[in-house]
């Protein structure tokens, strides 16, 4: 799908399993059987009937006990984690967002590399990655089965169609340059279980400011643990022994950073005095927490919701403007105790 315009997908020239299967030179049963139980079929051939998929662009019918021309009303969100409060506050707003429509939220974790299998399997109407960078092999089905895709988080400047977020390098820039004039120049990076490209895009705006101001980006500490207090206080831990100097840590999670406030309370720490500490996201629990936090604030409830009005909007076949493809959310810099 172009930016601008509306393609209207699943028409009388739809995709079938035996295209994949005259493609790839095997039976339809063979097909099906590398879809429901890859585990089923050889490597090689599994690999052969995706690259058929992905090329033609094939969707699996809803139910094989309905007609062919039967839609699903699946509108998958392909995540890494469901647990951290700032993926529920923007699945909340979606849900919202399209609650008067036919379409029915899945879930889909891709935490193993099967999630792609899964993800034809369900069939869908319409696709949402939230917070989760879509691979490039994905990302020439979708194009291909031209299925409505929203992805929501750091803002995409080629999206596959729709894009909802913010300007990651911005939010990263407003923070390191607050801190740098406020005195800190020993400043530390730590972050949780999350997409790789989302932590890249926060990495490539570190390292390009820190480098303008002077100082060492090389502070960084990252744990394989899913978003959490705990998390966060296992990352305060882990700074306090690995750095000799350390004077402010910035969080790429208000979760954390406050879970790093508490540990701190509990190790006697002044904060900011001997440490001060930021986060990202603007979560409440920074307003109330012991100091309160420093952080940016970030639209996520917002984000969900617009999301969800701009993905109805291409379902109906009406066009979207260029600029109604890509939605950037501007973000704002909250300064509380902290990092006072």
């Amino acid at each position: 799908m172009a930016n601008g315009t509306s393609r209207n997908r699943r028409s009388s020239g739809r995709v079938t399993l035996a295209d994949v299967a005259k493609v790839v030179g095997v039976g339809q049963m063979t097909v099906s059987r590398a879809l429901r139980t890859p585990e089923m079929v050889s490597e090689p051939l599994r690999k052969r009937i995706e690259e058929a998929i992905i090329e033609l662009g094939y969707i699996p019918h809803f139910s094989a006990r309905q007609l062919a021309s039967a839609e699903s009303h699946n509108l998958v969100i392909v995540t890494t984690s469901i647990s951290s409060t700032e993926n529920t506050l923007i699945l909340s707003a979606l849900r919202k967002s399209v609650a008067d429509s036919a379409l029915q939220m899945v879930i889909l974790i891709a935490d193993q590399e099967s999630w792609f299998q899964e993800l034809i399997n369900h069939a869908p109407q319409a696709i949402v990655f939230l917070n989760l960078d879509c691979p490039p092999n994905v990302r020439e089905w979708i194009k291909n089965s031209n299925i409505p895709t929203v992805e929501i988080g750091a803002i995409k400047k080629e999206p596959i169609h729709l894009s909802v977020g913010i300007d990651s390098h911005e939010a990263m820039e407003k923070m390191i340059h607050f801190l740098v004039k406020k005195g800190y120049r020993e400043i530390g990076l730590l972050s949780a279980k999350q997409d790789l490209s989302i932590f890249k895009q926060y990495l490539e705006s570190w390292h390009t400011t820190l480098f303008a101001h002077h100082i060492s980006p090389l502070k960084i500490h990252h744990v394989v643990e899913d978003i959490s207090f705990s998390a966060g206080a296992t990352l305060l831990t882990e700074a306090l022994l690995n750095w000799e100097a350390i004077d402010a840590l910035v969080f790429l999670s208000d979760e954390l950073a406050c879970g790093a406030l508490y540990e701190a309370l509990r190790r006697h720490m002044s904060i900011p005095k001997d440490l001060a500490i930021a986060g990202l996201g603007g979560l409440e629990v920074g307003s109330i927490s012991y100091p309160k936090l420093t952080t940016i604030a970030i639209p996520y409830e917002q984000m969900g919701k617009i999301a969800g009005k701009q993905l109805l909007t291409l379902l109906s076949g009406k066009t979207l403007s260029a600029e109604e493809m890509i939605v950037k959310l501007p973000n704002k810099l909250v300064i509380r105790d902290s990092a006072a």
